[in-house]
């Protein structure tokens, strides 16, 4: 494809955008007016009657959902769920109520509404539905203490980020018109935890059984098996367990397994406590990682594979000093923090393959001092459907110092930072900047620049249909880089363009990329395929050459995005992928992809452990 063509493409879907009528509160789009609810009816029904006419299609007919359907107190929920906290702000908590239910035939707004189907009372029964007290460990407003708007809509965000609960409403309950007291109603709906995934190509096949609310105390548990065909014995077997907010403390407890025939291994134990919240005050990490593997390097042509052992200690700490809140409802938060990390390498490549000495111990101290302002803003449609997702905005100014140890030697380091994610008239806008440097005998080196760019726009619609646009750019340019070849940067897999490998290499980079994401209204047991094009274009260059006289790669993919109302696992693409070009492969290539994307993952304002600034 030639550049002007790669123009004209983008230039049209950014058209998209604006041509068609837009929503600027996704949260309005599930509101539909009787005609258009009448309408989904006679759909949904007509599918029904086809396929009870039929014996062997006769059970498919309750799989289908009606989206279109509303409960009888629709609009007397929907007013409670919309009261003025105003009235009750700084009442005592009397009580807590909190209700948790099964994925399948509730809602959180209506009480009163049970399962129909069949196969939502089955489903419900082989789930471990989540307990109270699981719940009430995520609230950050206790009993007998004032009613604080903010720390209920805050829980309320806290609580969909765990992946068990789907969604979740608070809302205060009166006592009495003249009580100084006031009672919290928390409902909680279930996802289903329990999810199988695997794969299976010509020399190996894996299986991986994950439950996220196990016994439904929120915690998660794996294990995995990946067999090899070359003989029976050639096999791999891991385990994973994540002890959440143990004993209230928001601290998390981790640990994890693999090995496989070829004595390569993963062995990790972690404890961790996160800035879960802008209104948490303090977070810290202490972690120890072991593993052994075969890294890849490409050298002279030639592709090596030598086995590496190493061994990880990793501790950090930080604290959040709260600042003056401004009337928009932000939080501001000076935040300082410290880490420490070892590296050491118990085995490492010959030294032919070990330039520069690349495969080191390394001692690492840094420091970090950061300036957040960070709100969240509601909305729909962007990743799941018709659920609300919170979306952080805001801005971050940080300033990373410290030292690195490597070969006896100490090197002072410097990083800067900065993030912005905002909601305009036109959609949601997003830049993260970053830089950092070694000092090494005097000179500036192992110097990274990094910057990416998101944009989403608002919510358009073609009848039942919504559609989002997404725009995506990102670059990363290394300076007085070491000459080993794992210290490059690539266009491959999820550093660039999904589906496309190479054994290219460059200095610097700039991947962009746009996608049409459709949102369709129909569903089957609650699995939503959901159109999509997408196009990629990367640039990947090296020093002394003008960067845009470099070969250019690209993608263009028509798939489907798939995801489930009611199952927690990470969506996924399917999707025919059309390559012009990919060297060494071949000119005209066609691909069909099965990956978990998150190439638009959006900006988030959750505080990180400091670090250098990270080359791929």
């Amino acid at each position: 494809m030639s550049r002007k063509l790669y123009l004209f493409i983008g230039i049209f879907f950014l058209g998209t955008a604006f041509l068609f009528p837009q929503a600027t509160n996704s949260l309005d789009i599930v509101k539909k007016d009787s005609t258009e609810i009448q309408k989904d009816k006679d759909f949904y029904n007509r599918v029904k009657r086809y396929f009870r006419k039929y014996k062997l299609t006769r059970n498919l007919a309750s799989f289908f959902s009606d989206s279109s359907k509303k409960s009888p107190t629709s609009k007397q929920i929907e007013k409670e769920s919309n009261l003025n906290y105003a009235s009750y702000q700084g009442k005592i908590i009397r009580k807590i109520d909190i209700i948790t239910l099964d994925p399948f035939g509730f809602d959180e707004k209506d009480l009163s509404k049970t399962p129909q189907r069949k196969i939502d009372i089955y489903g419900n029964a082989l789930h471990a539905k989540t307990r109270a007290r699981t719940v009430k460990k995520q609230l950050l407003f206790s009993e007998n203490k004032p009613m604080d708007s903010l720390l209920l809509k805050e829980s309320e965000r806290v609580l969909r980020e765990q992946n068990y609960i789907r969604r979740v409403l608070i809302r205060p309950v009166e006592i009495s018109a003249v009580s100084d007291s006031v009672d919290i109603q928390v409902v909680a709906l279930d996802s289903w935890t329990m999810f199988f995934a695997s794969d299976l190509t010509d020399k190996r096949g894996w299986i991986r059984v994950s439950e996220q609310n196990l016994f439904g105390l929120g915690h998660e548990a794996y294990v995995l098996y990946r067999q090899y065909f070359r003989g029976f014995s050639d096999n791999g077997k891991g385990f994973g367990y994540r002890a959440k907010n143990i004993q209230n403390t928001h601290i998390d407890l981790f640990a994890s397994y693999y090995g496989d025939y070829e004595n390569l291994f993963s062995k990790n134990l972690v404890a961790e406590r996160r800035f879960y919240s802008p209104y948490t005050r303090w977070a810290g990490k202490i972690g120890y990682h072991e593993n052994r593997y075969h890294e890849d390097i490409f050298l002279k042509d030639s592709m090596y594979h030598p086995p590496l052992r190493t061994k990880i200690f990793d501790v950090y700490g930080g604290y959040a000093i709260p600042m003056k809140k401004n009337t928009f409802g932000s939080v501001n938060n000076f935040i300082i923090s410290a880490r420490y990390k070892n590296l050491n390498y118990a085995e490492t490549p010959p030294d032919f393959l070990n330039i520069d000495n690349y495969f080191s111990d390394e001692h690492l101290f840094l420091s970090k001092f950061s300036l957040n302002k960070t709100n969240f803003v509601q909305d729909r449609y962007i990743f799941k459907h018709g659920d609300i997702e919170d979306v952080n905005i805001g801005h971050s100014l940080f300033l990373t110092l410290g030292t690195l140890k490597k070969n006896e030697k100490l090197h002072p380091y410097f990083g800067l930072g900065f993030s912005l994610a905002k909601y305009t008239a036109k959609g949601y806008y997003s830049l993260n900047l970053e830089a950092g440097s070694l000092l090494m005998q005097n000179n500036v080196k192992q110097s990274v620049f990094k910057g990416e760019s998101i944009y989403f726009s608002n919510l358009f619609s073609l009848s039942d249909w919504h559609f989002r646009q997404f725009f995506k750019t990102s670059f990363v340019m290394g300076l007085n880089r070491s000459p080993h070849p794992k210290d490059r940067v690539s266009v491959n897999q999820k550093e660039g363009i999904l589906g496309f490998y190479s054994d290219v290499y460059g200095t610097r980079k700039l991947v962009l990329s746009s996608q049409t994401q459709s949102y369709s209204p129909f569903s089957w047991l609650g699995f939503r395929f959901n159109p999509f094009f997408n196009i990629d274009v990367g640039f990947l260059g090296k020093e002394n050459k003008p960067f845009f006289e470099t070969d250019v790669y690209s993608k263009v993919a028509i798939g489907f995005y798939i995801s489930n109302d009611y199952l927690m696992f990470q969506s996924f693409q399917f999707s025919l992928c059309y390559f012009p070009r990919i060297p060494m492969e071949g000119n005209n290539i066609f691909k069909i992809t099965n990956i978990q994307n998150d190439d638009f993952r959006l900006q988030t304002f959750q505080y990180r452990p400091p670090n250098t600034v990270i080359y791929k």
